[in-house]
C-alpha cells in the first residue's frame, strides 16, 4: 500500500476531507432547495395564469349564454321556471291555459253600424206544407265585420263670384285655407300619411306604392315634402308641449340611437316623460351626440324629480341643486334576471336577489291597483319597500363575488347608485322605474327598423314633433289622425296668434270640440259614398 506523505497528521488529513465532503453535500442541497423555490414560484405564476383563464372562460361562457338567450331566448323578465299561465294536468302531458281570441270576442261597440235586412221572396213566405201565408215571429242578428277601403278623392272648391254693376267691386265666397299653401294635400290625406309614417310605421315609399293603387300617383319624396311642412305649422304646438313638460316636477329621461343620414352620424333621440300631464305625456328631440349636454341645455329650466337609468350622462345634471336625481330600479334587476338566464346555478346570488326584491314590486302593484295617492305611496313606500332595500344592500356587501363577471357589474352598479335606488320612495309622485318611458322608445324602435334612419337633423326635428304628438294623443285616448287632421286645420290660426297651442295638446284640448270635429268627417265621407 503506497503512502504519500503530505506532512499531514492522518487523522487531520480524515477531517479536512470529511469537511470538504460535507460542504460540497451543502452546496448542492442549497442548489436543490433554489431550484425547488424556482419551481414552486413558476407554479405559483402558472396557477395565477390558469386561474385567470378561467375567470376569463366562465366569463365568455356567462356572455356567450346571455348573447344567445337575447337571440332565441324569451324577453320576459320573469324568473325561470315561473309559469306565466294557468296549467291543467292531462293524463300525457301539461297544457297551457291562455285567453283564447275568436271573432266572438271581438269588441264591437266603438264601431259603426250599418243595418242589412234580409227578407224572404213571396214565394217563400208561403207554407211549404199547407200553403198559408207565413207570420213573422222575430229576427235573428248575426254581426260581421267589413271594412271600406280607402277612397281618395278630388274636393273641388267653387267659389261663386259676385259684382257690383254700379262701382264693379267683385267679392267672392271663401274657402278653407289648405294646411300647406299651394299644395294639393287636403287634412285628411295629410292626416293619413302621417299617422301611417309615426304611428304604424309604414315608410314613404311604400304608402306611394299604396296610393298608387288608387290611382294617385304621389312620388314618395312629395310625400315626404308634405310631412315636412305640415310639421313646420304645428310648431307652435311642440313648443308648447315642451313649454307644458318642463313646468312639471317630475321627469323621466332616456335616449335612443336614430341614424341620421346627411351628414352620415349615429344620431339619438331623446325622450322626456311625465306622469303629471293628463294620462301621460312624452317630448322627443333629436340630437347628434349622446352627450349629457343634450339633456343639461333642454332641463336648463326644470326643477323637480329626474328619473333615469345608469348613464353617466345624466349624473350631472342629477346633481344640480334643483334637481333630485332618480334612478330605475328596473334596469339594476333586469341585470340580475340576465345573469340567472345565462347561468344553470338557479340558487345563487342574482336568484336569490330577484326573491329578495319581489316584494318591492308587488308593493308598487298593489297600490297601483287601488290607486292610492302619491301621499299613501310615499308612506307605504318607506314602511315597507325602505327597509328591504337596505337589507337589500347590506346582503349583497356580504356577498363574496368572483371579480370581472357580469354578477360584480351587477352588484357594483347598484351599491354605487344606492341612493339614486331608494330616493323614489320619497316621493310619492314618482315611479320605481323608468318603464314607462321605455314603453314610449320600444314604440321608436319599431319605427327605426323600418325606416331605418331620418334625412336630415332638419329631418330628424320633424320627426320628433310628429312622435310625441302621435305619442302623447295615444297615452291620452286620442285617435292620433284625427287628432293630427284637426290640428291641421288650425295651422293658420295658430300662425295668427288667434288661438293658443296650449289649449290644443293632447291633455287639454276640448274632446267634445275634437269629438264634433270627427263626426262632421264622417258626414263628409259618406256624401262623398252617396255621390259616387
Amino acid at each position: 500500500m503506497l503512502i504519500l506523505d503530505t506532512g499531514m497528521d492522518t487523522t487531520l488529513w480524515q477531517q479536512a476531507y470529511a469537511i470538504n465532503a460535507s460542504s460540497e453535500a451543502i452546496l448542492k442541497i442549497h442548489h436543490l432547495l433554489q431550484a425547488q423555490e424556482e419551481l414552486i414560484y413558476k407554479q405559483k405564476i402558472d396557477a395565477e395564469k390558469i386561474s385567470n383563464l378561467e375567470i376569463e372562460v366562465a366569463r365568455l361562457k356567462e356572455q356567450l349564454k346571455l348573447s344567445n338567450h337575447h337571440l332565441f331566448g324569451k324577453k320576459s323578465e320573469k324568473n325561470l321556471g315561473e309559469e306565466q299561465g294557468k296549467q291543467i294536468t292531462v293524463s300525457s302531458h301539461v297544457r297551457k291555459i291562455g285567453r283564447k281570441v275568436n271573432g266572438r270576442n271581438i269588441d264591437t261597440s266603438n264601431l259603426r253600424r250599418f243595418k242589412i235586412y234580409h227578407e224572404l221572396s213571396q214565394e217563400q213566405l208561403k207554407c211549404t206544407c199547407c200553403h198559408h201565408t207565413l207570420e213573422r215571429i222575430g229576427q235573428d242578428v248575426a254581426e260581421q265585420l267589413e271594412v271600406i277601403p280607402m277612397q281618395l278623392y278630388v274636393a273641388e272648391h267653387i267659389r261663386y263670384k259676385y259684382s257690383c254693376k254700379v262701382c264693379r267691386t267683385i267679392i267672392m265666397a271663401s274657402k278653407p285655407m289648405s294646411p300647406i299653401p299651394k299644395a294639393m294635400a287636403g287634412s285628411s290625406l295629410l292626416a293619413e300619411v302621417i299617422a301611417n309614417k309615426y304611428q304604424y310605421h309604414l315608410p314613404l315609399y311604400r304608402q306611394s306604392k299604396i296610393l298608387s293603387s288608387y290611382n294617385a300617383n304621389i312620388p314618395d319624396n312629395t310625400l315626404g315634402n308634405w310631412v315636412m311642412q305640415s310639421g313646420e305649422g304645428l310648431k307652435p304646438i311642440y313648443q308648447a308641449m315642451w313649454q307644458a313638460i318642463i313646468s312639471v316636477k317630475y321627469i323621466q329621461a332616456d335616449e335612443t340611437h336614430m341614424k341620421i343620414l346627411h351628414p352620415e352620424k349615429k344620431g339619438y333621440l331623446w325622450g322626456y316623460y311625465t306622469t303629471l300631464l293628463g294620462k301621460g305625456f312624452v317630448v322627443f328631440e333629436i340630437a347628434a351626440t349622446r352627450s349629457g349636454s343634450v339633456a343639461r341645455d333642454r332641463l336648463s329650466a326644470f326643477k323637480g324629480l329626474l328619473q333615469t337609468d345608469g348613464y353617466a350622462g345624466y349624473t350631472k345634471l342629477k346633481n344640480s341643486a334643483d334637481i333630485v336625481g332618480l334612478s330605475c330600479l328596473s334596469h339594476f334587476r333586469r341585470k340580475f334576471d340576465e345573469i340567472l338566464k345565462s347561468s344553470k346555478n338557479h340558487q345563487g346570488v342574482a336568484a336569490e336577489f330577484i326573491a329578495r326584491v319581489k316584494p318591492v314590486y308587488a308593493l308598487e302593484s298593489r297600490m297601483r291597483d287601488l290607486k292610492v295617492n302619491f301621499h299613501t305611496r310615499k308612506r307605504m313606500r318607506i314602511k315597507y319597500a325602505l327597509p328591504i332595500l337596505k337589507q337589500l344592500r347590506k346582503w349583497l356587501k356580504q356577498q363574496k363575488i368572483p371579480p370581472n363577471s357580469k354578477l360584480a357589474d351587477a352588484v357594483g352598479y347598484f351599491l354605487e347608485r344606492y341612493h339614486y335606488f331608494i330616493a323614489y320612495t320619497h316621493h310619492g309622485m314618482a315611479e320605481i322605474d323608468t318603464n314607462l318611458l321605455e314603453n314610449q322608445n320600444r314604440h321608436i324602435a319599431c319605427g327605426r327598423k323600418n325606416c331605418m334612419f331620418v334625412g336630415s337633423k332638419d329631418s330628424g326635428e320633424i320627426s320628433a314633433l310628429w312622435y310625441s304628438i302621435v305619442a302623447t294623443a295615444l297615452l291620452n285616448g286620442l285617435n292620433p289622425r284625427i287628432y293630427i287632421q284637426f290640428l291641421l286645420t288650425k295651422v293658420h290660426a295658430l300662425r295668427k296668434g288667434e288661438i293658443s297651442a296650449m289649449a290644443l295638446l293632447p291633455h287639454t284640448i276640448d274632446r267634445q270640440l275634437l269629438q264634433n270635429f270627427a263626426d262632421e268627417q264622417v258626414t263628409v265621407a259618406k256624401q262623398v259614398l252617396n255621390s259616387s
